[in-house]
């Protein structure tokens, strides 16, 4: 087995352009730097270095062994502080972002259980339906809604949320079930953004209609299906106390095709705190599990 002792010498033999002046980095004398690069040399059975009175140069050979394990030892050494930080306590802010009318509970439950594991961390949270940029808003971690991601973004899927038309069993009592899309009446639906984006994914490609109240707050138009005032289209997370109460009722289940797939992105920043990383490893772990446990 290679020793990674003297691989690392002689990585900071290349960069130091020396073996003194590698010596002194490593803060060792310059016969150990010299007998590591001897035995990785013996090992290997080749010449890694042309040596002369004055300089010292890569062979091919040395110059190849260089170019790979450069990159593996910053592999490992990310690897041994990833280790490190899980054993330190996170402090600092996270600035967050998802959806105004995302459902907040698997969101709050999150954000509280990581707030436990790390006190002094605070998590500033600001939900919106705008889209913010991440860099220039200054923002660490989106929770993004069945959009395409930028490519200077690091996506990572979180979770699957079930949609569905809801309706009161008073209205059911006064209305006729519809058995199709297009007999939907009094229906209360998101802006038509959103409805082109659920027609594709959730629909198979069968359009809504217009709605008779149109809104850009699931929120409200769970209220306004609990009041009677409709047959409401909503995500299965934020009325599932409803259905279980009875105080709603799913329509034409039939007609949905797929979830709606989220995601949580954050900027490919070469200088990601830990904080950052931590966080939102522990919201994608978090929001799959809500996501199974609802279904």
């Amino acid at each position: 087995m290679m020793d990674l002792n003297a691989l690392a010498t002689f990585v900071e033999v290349v960069t130091s352009n020396g073996f003194s002046a590698a010596a002194r980095r490593l803060g060792m004398p310059r016969s150990t730097v010299s007998l590591r690069i001897r035995s990785l040399e013996d090992r290997l059975g080749v010449r890694l270095f042309k040596r002369s009175t004055r300089t010292v140069t890569l062979t091919d050979d040395g110059r190849r062994l260089f170019e790979q394990a450069q990159g593996a030892l910053g592999t490992l050494r990310s690897i041994a502080q990833e280790f490190e930080v899980s054993r330190q306590e996170l402090t600092g802010t996270v600035r967050f972002t998802a959806p105004a009318d995302f459902p907040t509970a698997p969101l709050a439950e999150a954000i509280a259980e990581f707030r436990r594991l790390h006190p002094r961390l605070v998590v500033d949270v600001i939900l919106t339906n705008a889209v913010l940029d991440l860099v220039a808003n200054d923002i660490d971690v989106a929770v993004r809604v069945g959009l395409d991601n930028p490519q200077d973004m690091i996506s990572r899927r979180a979770a699957e949320f079930s949609y569905g038309l809801f309706a009161s069993p008073k209205w059911l009592e006064a209305n006729d079930a519809p058995t199709s899309l297009s007999e939907l009446r009094s229906f209360i639906g998101p802006p038509p953004a959103v409805r082109d984006f659920l027609n594709r994914i959730v629909f198979g490609g069968e359009l809504l209609p217009s709605p008779s109240i149109e809104t850009n707050n699931y929120q409200m138009i769970r209220d306004l299906t609990l009041i009677g005032s409709g047959i409401g289209l909503l995500p299965c997370i934020l009325c599932d106390s409803d259905i279980r109460a009875g105080t709603l009722v799913q329509v034409l289940g039939e007609k949905i095709r797929a979830p709606v797939q989220m995601s949580v992105a954050f900027p490919t920043r070469k200088d990601m705190t830990p904080r950052v990383r931590a966080f939102a490893d522990y919201l994608v772990e978090s929001l799959n599990k809500s996501s199974s446990t609802n279904g």
